[in-house]
C-alpha cells in the first residue's frame, strides 16, 4: 500500500511539473512572437513619431522623438537629443550646454536610443509572457547573461491587436521608470538634424 502511495504521488509531482513545464514554453514563444511582430511594425515604417510621458517617482513629464532610419531626434521637458548614426548631441537649454558622445547603437533605452526602443529581439533578453487579456499582453524582459544595461529588467505592454506599446517599465536597482506611449504616427518630412549654429553661446562637452 505504501508503495502504491509513493508511486502516486511521485507520479502526479512528475505530471505537475511536466503540466507547468508546457505553458511555460507556450508562454515564451507567445512572447517571442509579440515582440517579432512589434519590431516588424517599426520596421515597415520609414520614419514615425512618438508621444510620450515619462514618470518616475515625483518626476512626470511628456515628450516626443522622430525616427528616420537611424537618426532621431527627441525632445523631453529642456533637453534635446539630436543623434546620426555615429553621434549623439544632448542639450540642456537651461544650463546651455551641449553634450557630445557616441551613439550607444546597442542601447534599448527609449531615452537613450529611441530607434530600438522596442526591438527586443536577439539574444540580450530573455522574454516571458506575463499575462495576455482583454487586447493586451504584457512581457517581461530579463537581461541574459552577459548583458550589463544598467535599466536592468524592462516590462513592455502591447496592444495586441494593433501590435503597438502601450507602455514601458525599466528597473534601474528596484527604481521604477515608467513610459507611457500616447501615440504613434508616421513621420511627415524629415527628422531634424543638429544645427551647431542653433545653439551659439553653449558650452560644448565633448566626450568621444
Amino acid at each position: 500500500m505504501k508503495k502504491n502511495a509513493s508511486f502516486i504521488f511521485h507520479f502526479s509531482l512528475f505530471m505537475a511539473v511536466l503540466c507547468c513545464g508546457m505553458p511555460q514554453s507556450k508562454a515564451a514563444g507567445r512572447a517571442t512572437e509579440i515582440l517579432e511582430k512589434l519590431a516588424a511594425g517599426f520596421r515597415a515604417m520609414p520614419g514615425y513619431s512618438v508621444d510620450f510621458e515619462v514618470s518616475a517617482g515625483d518626476y512626470k513629464s511628456r515628450g516626443n522623438y522622430v525616427v528616420e532610419g537611424r537618426c532621431y531626434y527627441l525632445a523631453l521637458a529642456d533637453a534635446e537629443v539630436f543623434a546620426d548614426s555615429v553621434v549623439r548631441y544632448e542639450i540642456d537649454n537651461r544650463r546651455r550646454e551641449v553634450t557630445v558622445t557616441e551613439v550607444d547603437a546597442a542601447s534599448r533605452n527609449i531615452l537613450n536610443n529611441p530607434v530600438r526602443a522596442f526591438d527586443f529581439l536577439g539574444s540580450e533578453y530573455i522574454p516571458a509572457l506575463v499575462s495576455e487579456a482583454g487586447g493586451r499582453a504584457v512581457v517581461q524582459l530579463t537581461p541574459a547573461a552577459g548583458n550589463d544595461s544598467p535599466a536592468g529588467s524592462v516590462t513592455v505592454t502591447v496592444d495586441t491587436a494593433a501590435m503597438r506599446p502601450l507602455s514601458l517599465s525599466y528597473d534601474y536597482d528596484g527604481e521604477q521608470v515608467q513610459v507611457g506611449i500616447l501615440g504613434i504616427a508616421p513621420l511627415a518630412g524629415h527628422v531634424r538634424l543638429f544645427d551647431k549654429n542653433a545653439y551659439a553661446g553653449y558650452e560644448f562637452i565633448d566626450f568621444r
